[in-house]
């Protein structure tokens, strides 16, 4: 990494890490919990069926997503996420929660489905982050991500986090495209899901 990229790395891991421990708590609660059940409702029908797959999860943070594959019957699932803290409330036995930067964590194993939900926007490598999770991915399988888009509620969800010290990256179909095909990927579906949600899933080129 840069000195810039780890500065931001820095700043994304302590910003979560003083976070964690009601990350949860807040995310099952009002506006946010209503977004992030329409915005999953979107992963799950581009992801489709995963019963009985491998799924990995890039950022996980306290396991919203990584609880609800392995609800979905994805065995094994595996969680990710560079702040500890983050990691220290994933307590569901079904989940294999891992501690690791998704830039360069080299597991050794593939998954059917890699997710991505809430993690390129404070990446200060995108492609880095697509490559990686194209090295985890078996034949045939999807990598899905969820991006905040450039438009007014994108905007202001970029306002929120410079006001708590950290600069965030907003997408079109245009600079995901362009992403996905420098990290060996091709976008197969994207689906919006309003205000400040975008969905896309890839598969390998």
């Amino acid at each position: 990494m840069t000195k810039p990229e780890l500065l931001r790395a820095a700043a994304v891991r302590s910003y979560f890490e003083g976070r964690a421990a009601t990350y949860r708590s807040a995310a099952e609660r009002g506006l946010w919990a209503w977004q992030r059940r329409r915005e999953a409702a979107a992963i799950f029908a581009v992801a489709g069926d995963i019963r009985g797959r491998a799924a990995l999860e890039f950022g996980c943070g306290t396991g919203f997503y990584a609880r609800l594959l392995a609800d979905r019957g994805a065995c094994p699932v595996v969680a990710i996420d560079a702040v500890p803290g983050m990691i220290a409330q994933l307590d569901d036995t079904r989940i294999e929660a891992v501690v690791g930067d998704v830039a360069d964590i080299d597991l050794g194993r593939s998954f059917h489905l890699v997710l991505l939900a809430g993690v390129l926007e404070f990446a200060g490598d995108a492609v880095a982050v697509l490559a990686n999770a194209r090295r985890h991915l078996a034949p045939g399988g999807s990598v899905v991500a969820l991006l905040p888009p450039d438009n007014a509620a994108g905007r202001l969800y970029r306002r929120y986090h410079r006001r708590h010290g950290l600069e965030i990256a907003l997408f079109d179909s245009v600079r995901v495209r362009t992403l996905a095909a420098t990290a060996g990927l091709t976008v197969a579906a994207a689906r919006p899901v309003p205000p400040y949600g975008l969905v896309y899933a890839m598969a390998a080129r």
